[in-house]
């Protein structure tokens, strides 16, 4: 079951470094919200230079880690608690051979202790290093929104859409069965690539940092001056713009509305809810039911 919690995603335009400040700043976060794991599993392969390599992980705690990726001179981290139902997790993933960018993950379940809120720490890190953005949204609507495999989205979220469109995807080895795939590409919940390795969220918060507006089809005054956003707030280091109160868990009726705006002002592209209808129902349709209305 996906977790119907707050999660976020940070784009970098390189490698933010020191690396090891990074970790700190996410302990110093979780520290302050009483949330913070004695211990961490942390990966001897993803940020590793090869001679560290080793399929075996590392039980350590936060400030042991700190000095690891110092010593080890990490390029990123894959770190995560034990606990499968509570578990957390941080990755910070460079491109390596496609680009200096690099991305910082959360992973979380339902009942992790974990902040209910990451404003703190997005804020924290887009202060301290020049991104692209970070995004923060509600898991179980966005998951809902990217499912394109056929089996996975009636086995989580129920009935598919009449109209949508649908394709095989071939199998690569002849082993694993072909897939029954739908298209997604223009569901109000989507996620589109910036570039590789880094996401666009049309999520009801974004921190827009100073490397973003080379993606975007609109200028930053383009879109501090859009009518439709309850809070907008310039800093030096982001922009942050509110267009909900709280994260979207709807593609239909004025959530989906918002969404729709979003994908006009930022990329030219339009949305439909649901799949071929050409706009935005104004009933809610669709999807699983934790999220109706």
């Amino acid at each position: 079951m996906i977790p119907n919690r707050k999660i976020f995603h940070i784009g970098f335009q390189s490698i933010p470094e020191p690396v090891s400040d990074v970790w700190r700043t996410i302990v110093a976060c979780l520290e302050k919200e009483n949330c913070l794991p004695k211990t961490f599993s942390i990966s001897q392969i993803a940020g590793h230079a090869e001679k560290y390599h080793s399929e075996s992980q590392l039980k350590i705690t936060p400030l042991e880690i700190v000095k690891l990726i110092d010593v080890r001179e990490l390029t990123g981290f894959h770190c995560k608690t034990l606990n499968e139902d509570r578990g957390l997790g941080f990755d910070l993933y460079d491109m390596k051979e496609n680009g200096t960018q690099s991305m910082l993950w959360l992973h979380l379940e339902e009942k992790t202790k974990a902040p209910a809120d990451w404003t703190r720490l997005i804020e924290a890190i887009l202060t301290q290093w020049d991104c692209i953005g970070g995004w923060q949204w509600q898991m179980l609507y966005q998951a809902w929104q990217w499912t394109s495999r056929r089996v996975g989205y009636e086995r989580n979220y129920g009935i598919v859409p009449p109209d949508i469109k649908t394709s095989i995807q071939k199998s690569n080895d002849g082993i694993v069965p072909d897939k029954e795939v739908i298209d997604v590409s223009m569901n109000p919940g989507r996620k589109r690539d910036i570039f590789k390795g880094i996401l666009f969220l049309p999520t009801s918060e974004m921190w827009l940092g100073p490397h973003f507006w080379q993606h975007a089809k609109c200028t930053k005054e383009e879109a501090m001056a859009a009518d439709f956003f309850l809070e907008v707030r310039d800093t030096p280091h982001f922009l942050y713009l509110k267009s909900w109160s709280e994260p979207f868990t709807r593609p239909d009726g004025e959530q989906g509305r918002q969404q729709q705006r979003i994908w006009k002002l930022f990329f030219d592209e339009d949305c439909e809810w649901p799949p071929g209808s050409g706009g935005i129902s104004e009933e809610p349709m669709y999807g699983p039911p934790e999220l109706m209305p």
